[in-house]
């Protein structure tokens, strides 16, 4: 005969002094009473078959995994590292193009902070800059997302400020680009595209992309006019003249607003395009000096969208004049550079001539500066101390 176990329980509503009642439970019960007193686990002694509680726990399991995935999924981060193309030119004390440097041999700063240069490439842009590098076979692909092919020749825009006031040492200077009209034009390459816009009033349209020469000296000579020119031929694309509004122009009563038109225009073509500002002056003189229009800043945005370079030609017949600082600064903000011609314009062109010869595209990744908005670039080629290197000054994010 099995001898009863004696166990003891505390009574309820009685003092908690550590006293306790005994009561007799047999072996077999306190088993049962163990087995019972773990939560959650069903027992034999419930008449539950043994496989069907391995099923249920499997179930349960398999349930408690799927709780969890949400909880997982809610925790993880993702990560987007933004990159930028910058363009960038590096020349010599000459004016010459210097090539055959590495992702490296760059240094770049956006909003202060170092960013990584992940790719660099030397695109020539004339013949004789392919033939130098040894890749005559084609150019590089650039913007291949667009619409449009890249073109393989360099596209230009001869954009003259034409004095409405007819100021005799403006007027003048705009007159000698004129009658040096085949300077400007015969280093150009025969797959080079050339248009030309004038500005006095009001944004006037003159010639579409083209490589006749005639036509481009007939349209730079018409620029020294302010009357209203007929609408230029359609030309094949790249073409300019579908995306330009005539009543837009009329309405751009500023340079500024008329920077804003061209460089809209361009943007759907893929590839850098250059500026040729041929002016007088860009701002307004004030007691606190000059000061850039209020549409310069969107000026400066669409022409970095559009992958525009201004080269600012200074044809004022003068040694020195307060606007040319707003000259200057368009083209130290896109990567071009500024120029007088009133002394030496023959100076100008062969710079001209020699800088547009090709360009490196830089890869950059964006550092995270945490602000959304305008960004600084800074770029720099320390190995080359004396070297000058023109690229854009700001970046404003896609939102």
């Amino acid at each position: 005969m099995r001898m009863p176990v004696i166990l003891s329980r505390r009574r309820r509503g009685t003092p908690q002094d550590g006293r306790r009642t005994p009561f007799l439970v047999t072996r077999e019960g306190r088993r049962q009473l163990n087995m019972a007193s773990t939560p959650g686990v069903l027992r034999p002694s419930c008449g539950v078959p043994r496989f069907a509680l391995q099923r249920l726990r499997r179930l349960r399991m398999t349930a408690l995994l799927l709780f969890a995935l949400p909880l997982a999924a809610q925790v993880q981060e993702h990560i987007t590292v933004e990159r930028i193309i910058v363009d960038a030119r590096v020349t010599d004390d000459g004016g010459n193009p210097i090539t055959g440097l590495k992702g490296s041999d760059f240094r770049v700063r956006i909003d202060g902070k170092p960013a990584v240069v992940e790719s660099s490439e030397w695109i020539p842009e004339t013949a004789a800059a392919r033939e130098m590098a040894s890749i005559d076979a084609a150019i590089a692909d650039v913007n291949t997302s667009l619409d449009q092919p890249a073109p393989r020749g360099r596209l230009l825009i001869f954009f003259y400020q034409t004095d409405f006031a007819r100021n005799s040492a403006r007027v003048a200077g705009q007159m000698q680009t004129v009658v040096n009209a085949n300077d400007w034009l015969e280093w150009l390459d025969p797959e080079d595209r050339v248009a030309v816009f004038s500005f006095d009033s009001h944004l006037k349209f003159r010639l579409d992309f083209t490589n006749n020469k005639d036509h481009i000296k007939d349209a730079m000579q018409q620029a020294m006019l302010t009357n209203e020119p007929p609408w230029p031929r359609i030309v094949p694309m790249p073409a300019l003249a579908k995306r330009l509004d005539p009543t837009e122009m009329r309405k751009a009563a500023s340079p500024e607003a008329a920077l804003i038109i061209v460089a809209n225009a361009l943007r759907p073509i893929p590839g850098p395009k250059s500026i040729i500002l041929f002016g007088w002056g860009l701002g307004r003189l004030t007691p606190m000096g000059v000061m850039m229009e209020e549409k310069y800043f969107s000026a400066r945005q669409a022409l970095e969208s559009a992958r525009a370079s201004v080269f600012s030609i200074d044809f004022t017949q003068a040694d020195s004049h307060s606007l040319e600082v707003g000259l200057g600064k368009v083209a130290g903000d896109t990567g071009g550079f500024y120029a007088k011609t009133f002394h030496f314009p023959k100076i100008a062109v062969d710079r001209l001539q020699k800088t547009l010869a090709g360009h490196y595209e830089l890869e950059v990744r964006k550092p995270d500066t945490n602000v959304r908005g305008t960004h600084t670039i800074e770029v720099d080629v320390p190995s080359q101390r004396r070297a000058t290197v023109l690229a854009r000054s700001t970046y404003v994010d896609r939102e």
